[in-house]
């Protein structure tokens, strides 16, 4: 009654049924929003990253809203990258509310890409942290899938990643543990 009665209320030239197509899109957001959180987060954050940054979202809730106040401080002077890290940081602060946790970048467990649901956390991706790009993160991952890294010379020879981009990932606790070269020492 209500989807019927919201239609013959629509009195401008937007069709509609494109109004409606928009109002159920609405409601089915919301449904999986309230029943599944974290698969919705997860969701959306894969297909809409943009302003996404795994280094601001590694520190917690504290350090979400520090990064939210300091580009709200701004005002009008944040630039539109500063803007779409704002919206981003405002959800993902939504999400932390709820209870999601999100799980660091992580070298035998993250996706390229997408953000994946983890034993009720979400596993944030390698091109999630800046500066790592989308070829590097591909690259990582398809290596990892193939062979079995032993360090990160070895990391790095057999992705083809910079030393910027091996930077990033030591700087966020990706390769600790791995040894820095393939050289193994014997004590007698």
């Amino acid at each position: 009654d209500w989807y019927i009665d919201s239609c013959k209320k629509i009195k401008y030239m937007f069709p509609k049924a494109h109004a409606a197509a928009y109002a159920m899109s609405a409601i089915r957001l919301c449904w999986y929003k309230i029943y599944y959180p974290m698969e919705f987060y997860a969701a959306f954050l894969t297909v809409a990253p943009a302003g996404f940054d795994a280094e601001i979202v590694g520190r917690g809730y504290q350090g979400v809203n520090d990064a939210i106040r300091e580009i709200e401080d701004k005002g009008m002077d944040a630039s539109a990258k500063e803007g779409e890290l704002l919206a981003t940081l405002q959800l993902v602060r939504e999400a932390m509310a709820r209870g999601i946790v999100f799980l660091h970048v992580d070298l035998k467990k993250s996706d390229a890409f997408a953000f994946l649901p983890e034993d009720g956390k979400i596993r944030m991706p390698f091109n999630s942290l800046p500066g790592l790009g989308d070829t590097a993160a591909q690259k990582i991952v398809e290596v990892r899938d193939k062979y079995e890294i032993y360090s990160i010379e070895d990391q790095r020879q057999r992705t083809g990643i910079s030393k910027a981009v091996i930077e990033i990932l030591r700087r966020n606790h990706v390769l600790d543990g791995m040894s820095e070269t393939n050289q193994f020492s014997l004590f007698m």
